[in-house]
């Protein structure tokens, strides 16, 4: 393995002068810094992380909690693109990163003693049981965390505006005659689940358009099997709907399935919209109209708030929230209703 002393022997220069260079100090010549690297790079030099954690007490590493509660995990098509976003804007501050278990082998501890002992300098918390012991311990503790779609009042909250997209996907279907609209809703323990929900309900009283209690069903864990089961239910009611607005876009391939295995088609008899944009509801047939949210750009904003609250370049952003804008993409599972 190439040591400094190696790149010093061979530059000329002191393993002080290495050293420097390779810690990015500024009393270093531009001429020294080139020549340094590319010896670094000519030589195959790949720094030691675990002397330079113990020199700077810095580790350039993140934590992630990602308990995802569909089963899907990571091939999940909404977080798979945040964690891509967030780990690529990440890598190129410098920092890598590292999922953390609940338990690994049979080593038992909570989240907060792992990440202690992994000494990560942040920790990024997707789909947890957010109000669990372990992770109100975690936000208790110094360690910056950064939440996907939940707020915690000592941490920093990236969500899309679900609210506002609530109402683009209404306001859609009204103004194409719709007010006969049922709702397929996510769980309601969960942030955006309820925050959907509660959009939607209150949003259609306020334009005036009446909502029974049978419109509004639970699509329970966001998937396709609990939409299709969903939509199973709204379609044995006697005052049908015209329009369902889903809670995901997986309810609403599921929902669509319902909807072909009773005879009926989309959009001629059942007007469908979904919320989230993922890539495979545009590849169906008919192209899902749907809400979509920036995905990449939320990943991005938690990789750069995750940056600011480890530098305390902006120490008094606990609590804050970061809202992203969400879009309507008009695809082919609505209609203009005569």
């Amino acid at each position: 393995m190439v040591t400094i002393k190696d790149i010093s022997k061979h530059s000329g220069f002191s393993v002080a002068t290495v050293s420097k260079v390779l810690n990015n100090y500024t009393d270093i010549s531009p001429a020294t810094r080139e020549k340094v690297l590319k010896l670094c790079s000519d030589m195959g030099y790949v720094p030691n992380s675990s002397a330079r954690s113990l020199k700077t007490h810095r580790s350039n590493t993140l934590g992630i909690i990602f308990e995802e509660i569909t089963n899907q995990g990571l091939q999940h098509p909404l977080f798979a693109k945040i964690l891509e976003s967030f780990k690529s804007t990440i890598e190129a501050h410098g920092y890598d990163i590292m999922f953390l278990a609940k338990s690994m082998g049979k080593q038992n501890g909570s989240y907060l003693e792992h990440s202690k002992r992994k000494q990560v300098e942040g920790i990024l918390v997707l789909c947890e049981d957010f109000n669990s012991e372990e992770m109100l311990e975690l936000y208790q503790s110094k360690i910056p965390v950064v939440i996907i779609d939940y707020s915690v009042d000592t941490s920093v909250t990236v969500t899309s505006n679900n609210e506002e997209g609530m109402h683009q996907g209404i306001d859609f279907l009204h103004a194409l005659g719709h007010t006969k609209i049922a709702h397929i809703y996510g769980d309601q323990t969960t942030f955006i689940g309820g925050t959907r929900k509660d959009a939607f309900e209150r949003y259609m009283k306020q334009i005036g358009l009446d909502v029974p209690s049978q419109y509004l069903v639970s699509g329970a864990f966001f998937s396709k099997e609990d939409g299709y089961r969903a939509m199973k239910k709204i379609l044995q009611l006697e005052d049908l709907p015209t329009a369902v607005f889903c809670a995901s876009d997986m309810v609403a391939i599921g929902a669509i399935k319902a909807i072909r295995e009773a005879g009926k088609k989309v959009p001629e008899d059942f007007s469908i919209v979904g919320f989230d944009g993922i890539d495979v509801g545009q590849l169906i047939s008919p192209r899902l109209t749907t809400i979509r949210q920036d995905a990449r750009k939320m990943g991005e904003i938690a990789a750069r708030k995750m940056i600011q609250l480890i530098d305390a370049k902006t120490p008094d952003m606990a609590g804050e929230t970061v809202t992203v804008d969400t879009y309507l993409i008009n695809g082919e599972t609505t209609r203009v209703l005569k």
